[in-house]
């Protein structure tokens, strides 16, 4: 920046002492004409075209020095700035090479780790991670070292005391390409007061069950044995029955599905699931509800034979909430579009509609648990908030990704991205 502007000051003092010799040369021609230059006119010419030279020089270099200067001082004191907050921090900061060695740590650091401050540089960051089913963790150095800026990415650390602590961890690009400056917060406290709840919930709703099947198999049999004697408001009570028990079983299994996931006690069952003949039953599970509305639905052909191996549970769950809330957001006469692709080892689902859609300034609180959107509440009074969540949970359980692009009252498209493993492609 500095030298920018010596530069500019540079060239309109040569532009100025251009056009001043120039005027004085003619201006004094003009005056004497033919007599010419007097000797004492010649000596004052030159010696103001010296004195500018000189003023020149002294622009270039001396004040460049300056600069140099008052710029090098500027840094120091930025890098005193950065040292006391460093050093000072309540957070714990690292700085560690590509390759995960921690170089240096402030006092925060230190505590965490429950180590010694002489040896926080003899530790390679990497080696301290724990087990988190949602982290791979070559994927996480391949990041680092590539200088991908990451944003709390909830992770275990394994301390000198051979304690997990949890923390949200985020890197950034340092000084130089070979270093990055890690900030962990420690979340140990909150992720036990999850873990808490997640096993309240799991426990409450297990308990619950027993009850809730009892009422429904009573229901049933009251259908069934007075169906030819029940009056109008007895059919209309028994139906409002049957009805409630369904949510309280779907809402006791939403709740069973986020504990197991949460608590990392979910068993992956991999099992073969042809594409044709699953997105088939999905559309015969949601055909009276697409007909009700009469909303087209527009699918992709799948190859008879193809086959993947995934988690049939945990797929289930993704693709028949995407659909589901596709369907129950639509316009009537509305558009339902899905799609597949499988390439390589990677299968990409693709639900969109044209229905409700989601505001814009919702769309990062769309994924967390039980947040439904604004519109959503308006349009359809029934839900939890959990669908979503869970789908995401179950996304990344599976080692993959999701993405949604929406904004309100133009529909909404849900793409998922899986790693699977392909049985038969054609």
């Amino acid at each position: 920046m500095f030298s920018t502007k010596r530069h500019l000051i540079l060239r309109m003092f040569e532009r100025f002492l251009l056009v001043f010799v120039v005027v004085w040369a003619l201006g004094l021609g003009f005056w004497h004409g033919a007599e010419g230059l007097s000797s004492h006119e010649l000596i004052a010419g030159g010696a103001i075209l010296i004195l500018s030279f000189l003023l020149r020089w002294y622009i270039q270099h001396v004040i460049d020095v300056d600069v140099s200067v008052v710029f090098s001082q500027s840094n120091f004191a930025y890098d005193d700035i950065f040292t006391a907050l460093f050093d000072r921090s309540p957070v714990a900061y690292l700085i560690i090479t590509v390759d995960g060695v921690i170089k240096e740590g402030n006092a925060a650091a230190v505590s965490l780790l429950e180590t010694e401050t002489g040896a926080l540089p003899k530790l390679n960051f990497f080696e301290r991670l724990g087990i988190a089913e949602h982290v791979d963790v070559e994927v996480l150095r391949a990041k680092v070292r590539a200088g991908v800026t990451l944003n709390e990415l909830e992770l275990p650390l394994q301390t000198d005391d051979e304690r997990e602590v949890w923390v949200l961890f985020s890197v950034f690009s340092y000084r130089s390409s070979n270093e990055r400056l890690v900030s962990l917060v420690d979340v140990t406290e909150q992720k036990h007061i999850d873990t808490a709840k997640s096993e309240f919930v799991a426990l409450a709703t297990h308990q619950l069950r027993t009850p809730i099947a009892a009422i429904r198999w009573n229901a049933e049999l009251l259908e069934k044995n007075l169906k030819d004697t029940m009056t109008d408001a007895q059919g209309r009570y028994l139906d409002k029955i049957s009805r409630n028990v369904l949510r309280m079983i779907n809402l006791i299994n939403d709740f069973l599905s986020v504990s197991k996931l949460e608590m990392g006690t979910y068993a992956a069952a991999p099992e073969e699931i042809n594409l044709s003949e699953y997105f088939t039953g999905i559309y015969d599970e949601f055909a009276g509800k697409i007909t009700e509305k009469q909303i087209e639905l527009v699918r992709s052909e799948v190859p008879p034979q193809a086959t993947i191996k995934v988690d049939s549970r945990l797929f289930h769950i993704v693709v028949s909430n995407l659909v589901s809330n596709a369907v129950k957001y639509s316009i009537p006469q509305g558009r339902l579009a899905c799609s597949y692709e499988l390439r390589g080892e990677e299968l990409t689902v693709v639900i969109a509609d044209n229905g409700i859609g989601i505001p814009t300034g919702e769309l990062d609180k769309l994924f967390t648990k039980f947040y439904r959107a604004s519109n959503a509440q308006a349009h359809q009074t029934e839900g939890t908030g959990l669908g979503l969540y869970i789908v995401k949970q179950s996304v990344e359980q599976m080692g993959g990704r999701i993405e949604v692009v929406s904004e309100e009252n133009q529909g909404a498209r849900f793409t998922v991205v899986l790693p699977v493993r392909v049985v038969a492609a054609q």
